[in-house]
């Protein structure tokens, strides 16, 4: 990887909307000192409740194997940011109350849909960097310069010396245009159904 974050064949990693949200939610969750494992796996267990139901926090410690304590603070924390609801019920012997949590789908969309706005402004912002600048690579260390970077160093690698040579990037280019169309045609679709819906 060169000091621009992409590697010479312009490889890019973008996780899906929804591993951006739960990466989010481990930060916000670290910064709470709840522990982002914990986080990410109740986050999971809820996501998989097919059925829609809920899930009580004795269930959710079935799933996870966490204890309910650790549980409840990040639930409480999904309940703050309305990124989760809950219904109250009983337990089916003891007839005590029980909480079923739900994340609120109507809330995530949104919440993916900005997310969404804000990695499309990063790959747009990545495309003009990459159609605006001339890039040379070392063929050993696989590592990218832009021009000037190169230029800098007389077109010699500073990690191990050899020639560098120039650098054709329309795979990440056509890469960028790609992923960005895909994503604005998935916002569009977003936006019918969240503003419009």
């Amino acid at each position: 990887m060169g000091r621009d974050g992409v590697d010479a064949n312009g490889g890019m990693s973008e996780g899906s909307p929804i591993e951006a949200l739960i990466e989010l939610l481990k930060r916000i969750s670290k910064s709470s000192n709840i522990d982002p494992q914990v986080m990410d796996d109740v986050i999971r267990a809820l996501l998989s409740d097919s059925e829609g139901k809920g899930l009580s926090d004795e269930d959710l410690e079935k799933i996870t194997g966490h204890r309910q304590g650790v549980i409840r603070r990040a639930l409480r924390l999904l309940h703050d940011l309305r990124l989760a609801t809950y219904r109250r019920g009983r337990h089916p012997e003891t007839k005590a109350t029980r909480y079923y949590w739900t994340l609120d789908g109507d809330r995530i969309n949104i919440v993916l849909y900005q997310l969404k706005r804000n990695v499309l402004e990063k790959l747009r912002a990545r495309l003009q960097y990459e159609e605006s600048n001339e890039f040379f690579v070392c063929p050993k260390c696989n590592v990218r310069y832009e021009f000037n970077e190169a230029f800098e160093y007389d077109f010699t690698c500073p990690r191990c010396g050899s020639l560098l040579v120039e650098h054709d990037n329309k795979v990440a280019v056509a890469t960028l245009r790609a992923v960005i169309k895909k994503l604005e045609e998935e916002i569009r679709g977003d936006e019918e159904k969240i503003f419009r819906g």
